[in-house]
């Protein structure tokens, strides 16, 4: 006899389980480049820096973090233990896209 539990973990495909981590490393990099990148421009170049590094800081900021929350709620969905790299990486994503937003917001307040 076969005693089936729904509060065992679902497995997770190993291509989708790439997919969810490198996605968000990608868009991290790129936010990371762009937001220390005001940091080391100066005159005119910081001026046309900042005149678009909200909009930037706002959509990508706002896309990583929804992404992240999709991801936590897709291992806590499919029953994924608390320490699993997909919910880390989401938080740690998650949290990674809200600083990173504050940091742009402050080097333009600069």
């Amino acid at each position: 006899m076969t005693v089936s539990s729904d509060s065992a973990p679902r497995r997770v495909h190993p291509v989708i389980e790439f997919t969810l981590l490198i996605v968000p490393v990608v868009m991290s990099g790129f936010f990371l480049v762009y937001a220390l990148t005001g940091l080391i421009l100066e005159g005119r170049d910081k001026l046309n820096w900042s005149l678009e590094a909200l909009d930037v800081a706002l959509w990508v900021g706002g896309g990583i973090s929804l992404y992240s929350l999709c991801v936590i709620l897709f291992s806590h969905h499919r029953k994924l233990g608390r320490y699993h790299l997909l919910r880390i990486s989401g938080i740690g994503h998650l949290i990674l896209a809200l600083v990173l937003t504050a940091v742009v917001f402050i080097i333009v307040k600069l």
